[in-house]
């Protein structure tokens, strides 16, 4: 065998024995042995500090107590054997679990209820309102008032101090008003 074809080969077998190892623990650890009753709700890993926030759960998935553990900690009989960002290795008996971020172990997945679009409980018929008879002198009223509002001196000022501002905010938007 050529020296890389056996670095190679010996990649391999350490990937089979690390990756394989902890798929077919898994595997066995749900048939054979009960499975850690946590969920693992975070990880702090600030070197050299590594911290696991643990959810324990109870037969039904109720949570029952929330722990900060460290590596080397035990909670349940389990020990925390290796924490990283995203899953975090518990031993017991010479058997390793993995449990990852905001998962826990389920023999059957959790059933998602289905979203049931809102409905309208009733009709209602719209109501309209008819105009006031006197509607062309409402308008009229109106557009002399609206005429006036723009001729006041003081409306104007404040006008122009509204424009002064936003022209402001428009040129930097970090201006205060």
């Amino acid at each position: 065998m050529r020296p890389h074809g056996l670095l190679l080969a010996v990649l391999i077998a350490e990937l089979l024995l690390i990756g394989g190892g902890a798929w077919a623990g898994e595997d066995m650890d749900e048939q054979h042995s009960p499975s850690p009753p946590f969920r693992v709700s975070g990880t702090v890993i600030s070197l050299p500090t590594k911290i696991a926030l643990v959810v324990v759960l109870d037969a039904q998935g109720k949570s029952t107590g929330e722990f900060k553990l460290h590596e080397g900690d035990t909670v349940e009989g389990y020990r925390i054997a290796n924490i990283h960002h995203d899953q975090v290795f518990f031993e017991r008996n010479g058997q390793t679990f993995q449990i990852r971020v905001g998962h826990e172990r389920h023999a059957a997945p959790p059933q998602i209820a289905p979203v049931i679009p809102y409905q309208r409980k009733k009709e209602r018929p719209a109501t309209f309102v008819d105009p006031p008879d006197n509607i062309e002198e409402v308008r009229k009223q109106t557009e002399t008032f609206m005429q006036q509002l723009k001729e006041h001196p003081e409306f104007q000022k404040g006008l122009e101090e509204l424009k002064r501002r936003s022209g402001q905010r428009l040129e930097d938007p970090q201006a205060t008003p």
